[in-house]
């Protein structure tokens, strides 16, 4: 017989995790409850990278709590540190939903949390509305084309001006005239699996 434990989510409760896997524990449940413990993926992240065998499941997430592609998103980061020890648990909320004086999540919409969270989990292209629309049209457009009223300003000559793109000696000189016009800090992005990135800026910004 398997036996789990359930935990509130807190900084160090990885340590109750660790213990749990060492005495033989099956899995270990994490509360999703926002406003009492800490943020539950914070929680399994740490229990994650501490722990080699016992499996970790948020026990139970609320949907209201993050919309669908975040959950999916968190459930993903986690398998990547703990792979094949994730699990999802899911229901419509009670303490977390009632310390904020709301009533449970309809079924029908956790249905079709779980096919969002699920399908995008499972790598599929997927139709999604979100509750607040506003989302949709504050996310939508300019990170994937231009509007045709935009084309006539946001022009080749105006990215490269605006943006750190050429050679090492054009770089360089770049950062410099921004320490001149007053800039003291510049922050840099490091794509995913290309780190190697941080080799080739330091060696730009060796020479500023």
């Amino acid at each position: 017989m398997d036996c789990d434990i359930f935990l509130a989510p807190a900084a160090d409760s990885w340590k109750v995790v660790k213990r749990a896997e060492e005495l033989g524990f099956r899995r270990a449940w994490f509360y999703d409850t926002q406003l009492l413990n800490a943020e539950v993926f914070v929680s399994m992240a740490a229990a994650a990278m501490q722990t080699s065998t016992i499996r970790l499941g948020t026990g139970v997430l609320i949907p209201s709590n993050r919309i669908a592609p975040v959950a999916a998103s968190g459930l993903a980061s986690l398998n990547a540190l703990a792979p094949g020890r994730i699990d999802f648990g899911i229901s419509t909320g009670f303490t977390a939903r009632r310390t904020m004086g709301l009533r449970p999540v309809r079924l029908g919409d956790m249905e079709e949390y779980v096919r969002v969270v699920c399908g995008l989990l499972a790598g599929e292209t997927l139709e999604w509305t979100p509750a607040d629309a506003r989302y949709l049209s504050n996310h939508r457009g300019h990170l994937m084309f231009l509007r045709p009223e935009e084309q006539a300003i946001c022009t080749a000559e105006l990215i490269r001006a605006t943006t750190f793109t050429g050679p090492k000696a054009e770089l360089r000189e770049q950062l410099r005239e921004l320490a001149r016009a007053g800039f003291d800090h510049v922050g840099l992005t490091v794509r995913y699996g290309y780190p190697e990135m941080l080799e080739e800026w330091a060696d730009v910004f060796e020479g500023v």
